[in-house]
């Protein structure tokens, strides 16, 4: 299993303190002989619910409403923004299309700090990966445990 970036408790904090519960840590996938691993996996709660953490298969079998996610968590701490952003779309784009094939009710984010979000994704280069991949961000506030944004937001599509 590959090292957590520095930034995974935050983001999994801010998740759960949004109404996610987190159902994998990491979420793995088997696809043919390989094995890899998304960061988290998690289910939205509905309003009222008290399961908490609850094994995945209790949560998502119990709750027709819920939306599940991946979450892939990006610190982008290298010497090259560009570098760091080249690696994360490779990333999301292999994660993507193989939960197409082994979980298509799944979406894919990649979660991300504020100031990172700030740094490269509101550039204008930030934001043609964002609009031409239908890049999906979780924009969070690291220092106080919130998710700032969704990009798209979680529920689009759905009613």
């Amino acid at each position: 299993m590959p090292p957590r970036d520095t930034i995974h408790y935050a983001v999994r904090q801010s998740l759960i303190k949004a109404g996610w519960a987190i159902t994998s840590d990491p979420y793995v996938i088997s696809y043919g002989e390989r094995f890899l691993f998304i960061d988290l996996g998690a289910v939205q709660r509905n309003v009222g619910s008290d399961r908490g953490n609850a094994p995945s298969s209790l949560l998502i079998g119990a709750d027709k409403d819920g939306r599940s996610i991946a979450i892939e968590v990006k610190d982008f701490r290298g010497n090259s923004p560009i570098a760091d952003l080249e690696q994360a779309i490779g990333q999301y784009v292999l994660y993507d299309l193989l939960l197409k094939q082994v979980d298509p009710d799944r979406q894919l984010y990649l979660a991300i700090a504020q100031s990172t979000f700030e740094a490269i994704f509101s550039e204008p280069i930030g934001e043609l990966v964002i609009a031409e991949l239908s890049l999906k961000l979780i924009v969070v506030d690291i220092e106080n445990l919130e998710v700032k944004q969704w990009i798209p937001s979680p529920n689009n599509g759905r009613s």
